[in-house]
C-alpha cells in the first residue's frame, strides 16, 4: 500500500462500494464495536483501494480493512473458509482486530466416516 488514505476517505469509498453491491440494505453507523461476520466482501474502489468489507450479524452494521493484494493471497482462503470470523472496529468502521473460528474433530477417529482423498 504506497498511499496511505485517510479514514474518511476510505470510509466513503466503502459505503459507494456498499451502495453498489448491497443496494437494497440499509446499514445503520454505529459507535465502535466487535461481532460476527454474516458476509465477507473482498472488493477494490474506482481509484484502486482495495478493501475487505464485512457484514456484521444482527447488527445491521459493516466494518471493513484497507488492504493489498498480498493481504488477499494471505488470508482470503481462511477467512472464506472459517466457520466464523469476528472483528472489532473504530468509531469510523475500520477493523482494528479480527479472528477466526473453525470447526475441529474432537472424538474417536475409528466412529468418524471419512474419504480418503490419494
Amino acid at each position: 500500500m504506497d498511499e496511505i488514505i485517510n479514514e474518511d476517505t476510505q470510509l466513503s469509498e466503502v459505503l459507494e462500494i456498499l451502495g453498489k453491491v448491497k443496494p437494497e440494505s440499509e446499514l445503520a453507523r454505529h459507535c465502535p464495536g466487535s461481532g460476527y461476520a454474516s458476509e465477507s466482501i473482498f472488493s477494490f474502489s474506482h481509484c484502486g483501494n482495495y478493501y475487505w468489507i464485512v457484514l456484521i450479524c444482527d447488527k445491521r452494521t459493516f466494518a471493513f480493512k484497507h488492504i493489498s493484494p498480498d493481504w488477499i493471497r494471505t488470508y482470503a482462503n481462511l477467512i472464506l473458509s472459517s466457520a466464523a470470523v469476528c472483528v472489532e472496529w473504530n468509531m469510523n468502521h475500520y477493523i482494528t482486530d479480527w479472528s477466526v473460528e473453525q470447526d475441529k474433530f474432537c472424538g474417536n477417529y475409528a466412529d468418524r466416516k471419512m474419504v480418503r482423498a490419494v
